[in-house]
């Protein structure tokens, strides 16, 4: 069995999957201010979830096959540069297909310290902010792309998704 960032289940859950949507959808018709605000705060919350964590808590392990704060914190990162990537494609018109990132059960190698991780997970929630900024009044904000477990989201859809996968990953931590 391959080991995961955490439970899947989740995920198959149709009850999960609805509030999950429903979330995001709520999210996006907030507007892009709104959106902005909640991935600051996002930003915040990562600081503030790291905030004391030494490199060596960061590398432990609680059982075996379980991931490592840091392992879990990387593969956060890629991930969410990967949607990154997919929304500004969208945004410019390109399509995208399927989302262009790692499967969530294969571990990162890590190296980095706590430090540079939680600068990292500030930093990208300010991309995403600038990002969701530069999207005012465009003409593809209806585009989509597919969640594996969600489906389709439009572009303002997937921003809020950011917030929810963020959370999730910190509550794992």
């Amino acid at each position: 069995m391959p080991e995961t960032v955490g439970d899947m289940t989740p995920l198959r859950q149709p009850d999960i999957i609805q509030k999950a949507v429903g979330y995001c959808t709520h999210q996006a018709s907030k507007g892009v201010d709104s959106l902005i605000a909640l991935m600051e705060r996002t930003g915040d919350d990562w600081r503030s979830c790291l905030d004391g964590v030494s490199d060596a808590q960061a590398e432990f392990s609680p059982a075996a096959g379980e991931w490592t704060t840091k392992e879990v914190v990387t593969h956060f990162l890629l991930a969410t540069g990967s949607v990154n990537d997919q929304i500004q494609k969208l945004a410019s018109g390109e399509d995208v297909g399927q989302l262009a990132s790692a499967a969530p059960d294969e571990r990162p190698a890590e190296t980095r310290s706590v430090a540079e991780l939680s600068a990292e997970t500030v930093a990208i929630f300010g991309e995403i902010a600038r990002l969701t900024r530069s999207l005012e009044g465009n003409a593809n904000l209806d585009r989509q792309f597919p969640h594996p477990a969600f489906g389709q989201l439009n572009i303002m859809q997937w921003i809020a998704f950011q917030r929810l996968h963020g959370m999730d990953h910190m509550q794992q931590i």
